[in-house]
């Protein structure tokens, strides 16, 4: 083991070679990831603006899917492409790290950012200062424009605890269940027959909109708005790569419904890095697809 400096986030990190071209790197902050020998990311990548969403984007993957990826040029080039989180987005990782971490009177813990895909200390106290002037929270924004200058955490009031709960509470009564993939005939029968019948066997209600069940005079947009919005889990399903189902996705990441991410095996390689960093039921057949949705529809509920 070594102690090295993070090439990520410029922090200290242990480092423990593992093979010739690779080693693991633990950095406390960015996370746990591995990276190959031959790598150099200060000769690749001169430009270092965007390098807080690879140690986000490695902090989730440690914490959410208990993965510790492996770092190559091309992953790294991928991550720095992704799009950044919504501003919308950013708050409420935020509200929900201050309400399950115990910070009182303090100095926010520096990690907040990297758990919270917040770019630096400047866009931080801009979601902190929103927060307050909500009146969600009780706190103090220091004004000296530094990296190290973090925002002061007192408590939250009423209204803050009212929104984290709604935060958590999306849909929470609602037996909808709304499955997004691609119409076709040999997948047509896989959700719509075996994985309907499943669904709605286990109590829920099974949901798909396409122009078939849309009556003519409405959009299928936003016919397709009000059933995810009323849904309590989305399955997105990206075999054969339609790209309706990354808008559907999307928009129920947006507004915290769960995501059951899923894909035949075989059509892995043609999703979009956007969404193969979750963690996707790879599925070989329709007993297999019904039965891995089924045992993660329980887990979730």
């Amino acid at each position: 083991m070594n102690t090295v400096i993070c090439k990520i986030c410029n922090k200290e990190a242990e480092q423990y070679p593992r093979m010739v071209d690779e080693s693991d790197i633990i950095c406390h902050y960015c996370g746990m990831y591995s990276i190959a020998g031959s790598f150099n990311i200060d000769s690749c990548f001169q430009d270092k603006s965007n390098f807080y969403k690879v140690s986000s984007w490695i902090r989730e993957q440690n914490d959410e899917f208990n993965l510790s990826p492996k770092i190559d040029f091309s992953k790294f080039e991928q991550i720095l492409n992704i799009k950044d989180k919504k501003i919308k987005e950013k708050f409420d990782l935020m509200m929900r790290y201050l309400s399950n971490n115990e910070i009182n009177y303090n100095n926010i813990d520096k990690k907040m950012l990297v758990k919270c895909w917040i770019k630096n200390a400047n866009e931080l106290r801009n979601l902190f200062q929103k927060a307050i002037d909500s009146s969600f929270i009780e706190g103090q924004i220091n004004r000296t424009y530094s990296e190290d200058s973090m925002p002061l955490f007192n408590k939250f009031t009423f209204d803050g605890l009212e929104y984290i709960e709604n935060l958590d509470n999306v849909n929470q009564s609602s037996k909808n269940i709304f499955v997004a993939f691609n119409f076709e005939n040999d997948l047509n029968e896989v959700f719509n027959v075996h994985l309907n019948k499943a669904i709605t066997e286990n109590g829920f209600n099974y949901v798909v909109v396409n122009q078939e069940n849309v009556e003519h005079n409405k959009s299928i947009n936003d016919e397709i708005i009000v059933k995810l919005k009323s849904s309590r889990i989305v399955i997105a399903d990206f075999t054969n790569h339609r790209n309706s189902v990354y808008f559907e996705a999307g928009f129920a990441m947006g507004m915290n419904i769960p995501i059951i991410w899923t894909c035949q095996e075989g059509h892995e390689d043609s999703m979009s890095f956007d969404t193969r960093q979750f963690p996707h039921i790879i599925w070989k057949n329709k007993d297999d697809l019904v039965k891995q949705v089924i045992d993660r529809i329980k887990v979730i509920l």
